[in-house]
């Protein structure tokens, strides 16, 4: 196993920017959902009710494809860039309607910061390293199996 890729190193170096990028792909979420849900619901429905189950499920997406990227499955990072920018089309697809500017610039800048922060280097580089340690995961269980 390589020295360099022991758990508290990859979590010293390589946590700070993957819950960034976390919690902007969430914010980025929620903002825009709230966008959506506030334009296409009529109001007497129950907005609470659809506004908690659609950011429970679009959460739980994101923890799923956060947690394939964690056990070094690159393709992964796709879905979360699928959501980012299924946020900022229906940003800019609702821009000026019934919330303030205010709003729709915040929610087209956190997918934008979402976007920039996974194509980072240092993001890049915790893929690198989750996939070396995927690897390193497989050649132990053939080894000891």
């Amino acid at each position: 196993m390589n020295q360099g890729l022991d758990f508290l190193t990859i979590l010293r170096r390589h946590f700070p920017i993957f819950i960034s990028a976390f919690y902007l792909a969430l914010f980025a979420l929620a903002i825009s959902l709230y966008l959506l849900l506030e334009l296409y619901l009529p109001p007497q429905a129950d907005f609470g009710f659809y506004m908690v189950m659609t950011n429970m499920g679009m959460s739980i997406y994101l923890c799923l494809a956060n947690f394939l990227v964690i056990r070094g499955r690159p393709w992964a990072l796709w879905l979360i860039v699928a959501a980012m920018v299924f946020c900022i089309l229906v940003i800019v697809g609702h821009w000026g309607r019934r919330a303030p500017d205010l709003l729709y610039s915040i929610g087209l800048l956190l997918p934008l910061s979402t976007l920039l922060t996974l194509n980072s280097k240092r993001y890049r580089a915790m893929l690198a390293a989750m996939v070396e340690v995927r690897g390193q995961r497989a050649a132990w269980r053939k080894r000891y199996k």
